[in-house]
């Protein structure tokens, strides 16, 4: 049985817009439309690259999909719109199931976590409604235990702090994380939200006023009121200087959101007495507060969906749809379900592009050994990411034991904010030796504090409080780029290598060749290891 899954949607405000294909209880592919149009977030649009990638990944045509699962119950018509768009685009349309936005994202966790039962938080700014919702997940059902509904939203209330700090929302809200720790926690936000016995309360005065048919402006007007104005300092304008006011700001706001979603937890784990724990939706990706979650006394498991973002409503809906058909799925130990090329493939475009290359016959010691060197590499192997983080796909490189290197990669090749921290990919029998009470993290979705005897070894990759967000690797998920951080500490002595997202500032990730040959001449990266070949500015072989 195949079944497709789908976000996005036909309005601006229908943000990652990703597919997911499913047969039976094995997931295909997966992939974000923003990765093909090359548009971060790719709103107000199904993801039709997307799913054509998927069908072409299974060697199947749109009729052979027995079931279209869709993240969103409540648009007027969206089954009738969604019909026309098939037959108008693909020539077929199958069988539209939908799902509700959070039931979605509820699912996208929960049925690939590998817990028997959980609780179930999911968290954004508004789906179909909703905002939050509390649940119960036991075998093959979803037990909703609470819901909020819109404005009363945690996304609402981080979207108008982003926007105060001068930074774009619903894009930049891990910006105002990671300047979170650079910060004291000095500001009374209870005002703008607070902790209630049944959940919590976001004040609704400080969002501006809208009509009933518009539940919030657009991303280039401002979310937050002048009510909210008049209790703080004037906003800061974007490009403008960060002060010692902003970051405590951005620290407090950080601050009262663990709180809250930890208050959440401990409501459940009252409700239930279950000790697992599944976060989805948008707020989900705050990995500063997932370390919270997870070090509290009644939390023994914690997973997190790696594209907790609508991007995951794909999956979600496709797993929701399976389930509902009596398959069941194991956890989910990589995210490796995107376009991938092979060497033939890469090798004709780079003869296309008149590139200057050469076969490496050993891409992963080749590439350890010139991070040991200092120098800045561009990964391109094998299929690539599914969600926001980059884990050993489409990566940039480099070594952690160079105190500059974070300066340098943020002004030389993201062109982004110089407080933008990096993360570390550790080998996974290794992060022990060099984090806190580590435990497996393939998709940097958890904090964890760097140990005082191993901090110094790794500065590029520690934060300024301490942490890092890691990425554990294991050889089953990822063998080459197992083999290169393997051979990086054959080489150092250190089990770990920089590994940051394969884009410049407010692009999306690298998806082609075309792409990551671009992005490697248009930056500072010294190599670029692609498939089994190797680029090298300056040099001509």
């Amino acid at each position: 049985m195949y079944i497709l899954g789908i976000s996005g949607g036909f309005r601006i405000g229908n943000m990652d817009a990703a597919a997911c294909l499913i047969r039976d209880n094995c997931i295909i592919a997966a992939a974000e439309e923003e990765r093909f149009i090359r548009v971060k977030h790719a709103p107000g649009v199904i993801p039709l690259n997307a799913i054509r990638y998927c069908l072409s990944k299974a060697g199947i045509s749109i009729r052979d999909v027995d079931c279209l699962a869709f993240a969103g119950s409540t648009y007027p018509g969206i089954k009738e719109r969604l019909k026309r768009y098939f037959i108008f685009k693909l020539g077929y349309c199958p069988n539209i199931f939908l799902v509700e936005h959070h039931i979605a994202h509820a699912s996208s966790a929960f049925f690939v976590s590998g817990f028997d039962n959980a609780c179930i938080l999911s968290m954004d700014l508004s789906g179909d409604g909703i905002s939050t919702l509390m649940a119960y997940g036991q075998g093959s059902k979803i037990i909703k235990l609470r819901e909020f509904k819109r404005p009363n939203s945690l996304g609402a209330y981080y979207n108008i702090i982003t926007q105060y700090l001068g930074f774009n929302r619903n894009n930049d809200e891990y910006k105002v994380m990671g300047l979170s720790s650079y910060g004291k926690p000095t500001i009374d936000l209870s005002w703008l939200i607070k902790k209630t016995p049944i959940g919590y309360a976001f004040n609704r005065e400080a969002m501006v006023k809208l009509p009933a048919h518009q539940p919030f402006p657009s991303f280039q007007e401002p979310l937050y009121s002048k009510k909210f104005i008049n209790r703080f300092r004037y906003p800061r304008l974007p490009g403008s200087d960060i002060t010692k006011y902003h970051m405590d700001f951005a620290a407090s706001a950080q601050k009262q959101l663990e709180d809250v979603i930890c208050h959440l937890a401990k409501l459940l784990y009252q409700m239930t007495e279950c000790r697992n724990i599944c976060i989805a939706g948008g707020v989900g990706l705050n990995c500063v507060a997932n370390a919270k979650l997870r070090s509290l006394p009644f939390v023994d498991n914690i997973f997190v969906q790696p594209a907790s973002s609508d991007a995951g409503l794909a999956m979600g809906a496709a797993l929701k749809i399976a389930v509902n058909n009596g398959f069941k799925f194991s956890r989910l130990e990589h995210v490796y379900y995107g376009p991938g090329y092979s060497n033939r493939e890469i090798e004709r475009i780079l003869k296309m592009t008149k590139c200057s290359y050469k076969f490496c016959d050993d891409i992963s010691s080749f590439v350890a050994k010139k991070l040991s060197q200092g120098y800045i590499i561009g990964w391109f192997q094998d299929r690539m990411e599914y969600g926001p983080r980059a884990l050993g796909a489409r990566s940039i490189l480099a070594d952690p034991r160079l105190k500059n290197m974070k300066e340098k990669i943020n002004s030389l090749i993201k062109f982004r904010e110089s407080f933008r921290p990096f993360a570390p990919s550790v080998l996974a029998e290794h992060a022990k030796d060099y984090f806190v009470d580590c435990i497996n993290s393939p998709f940097m979705t958890l904090n964890f504090s760097c140990t005082k005897e191993e901090c110094h070894k790794i500065p590029a990759v520690v934060h300024v409080d301490g942490t890092s967000r890691i990425q554990t690797v294991t050889r089953d998920a990822n063998p080459k780029y197992y083999d290169l951080i393997k051979e990086f500490y054959n080489i150092t002595s250190i089990p770990v290598i920089l590994n940051t997202s394969f884009n410049v500032w407010d692009e999306p990730i690298v998806c082609t060749p075309y792409k990551a040959i671009s992005v490697f001449y248009a930056t500072g990266l010294d190599f670029l290891a692609i498939g089994d070949f190797i680029l090298q500015k300056g040099r001509r072989n």
